[in-house]
């Protein structure tokens, strides 16, 4: 087994195991109406940590793919409305949003939020897409993959992958998974061809 293979599987064990238990713990797999709101903020928090080392190791995965060359598709021409989908769905995304006008929710609140519970629905419906993301990795990696080539035939800029802040409050196995991932990220880039800047 060679080194990054076997680096590779080790940090896909360490971040399935951090994932399942930071809703274990509070036990999320029991679908509870609502949660406390330190709960939430400190669940929340570790997920929105732990999503971070997901996507860079689903990043490095699709790096280290082998694709044949992109054919040609042929685009689709109808237009479909959207439904309202009753439940509350999160959606793990691999590539950052494209910047839009001010959301709503900067504007200020419109009213004060409540003491008490909140619902839980939000964060048990963002820790099974995780669940479901590290379930499809080969999957979503080779998404990524192609979207990578797509980005190199473009002429895009190469990645800057900094260290993820605040590494040394993670727990042990979680901080020796992120100092690799960065590192093993900047070494699979340097193969990045240079963006064309004339």
């Amino acid at each position: 087994m060679t080194e990054r293979t076997d680096f590779f599987s080790q940090a896909f064990y360490t971040i399935t195991r951090a994932i399942a238990e930071a809703g274990v713990n509070v036990d999320l797999f029991k679908t509870p109406e609502t949660i406390a709101v330190s709960v939430n903020r400190r669940v929340r928090a570790e997920l929105k940590r732990l999503a971070v080392l997901l996507r860079r190791l689903i990043f490095l995965a699709a790096l280290q793919m082998e694709l044949a060359p992109m054919m040609p598709r042929i685009g689709s021409n109808y237009y479909e409305p959207k439904q309202e989908e009753a439940d509350y769905r999160y959606i793990f995304t691999m590539v950052p949003a494209p910047s839009r006008p001010c959301p709503p929710f900067m504007k200020g609140p419109v009213t004060v939020p409540g003491r008490g519970p909140v619902p839980a629905a939000p964060l048990i419906a963002r820790w099974q897409t995780m669940l479901d993301t590290l379930k499809h990795h080969k999957r979503r990696a080779k998404c990524l993959a192609r979207t990578i080539q797509r980005w190199q035939a473009a002429g895009e800029a190469r990645p800057h992958v900094p260290p993820i802040p605040r590494r040394h409050r993670m727990p042990a196995a979680l901080g020796v998974v992120s100092g690799g991932l960065t590192v093993q990220l900047i070494d699979a880039l340097k193969t990045w061809p240079a963006a064309d800047t004339s």
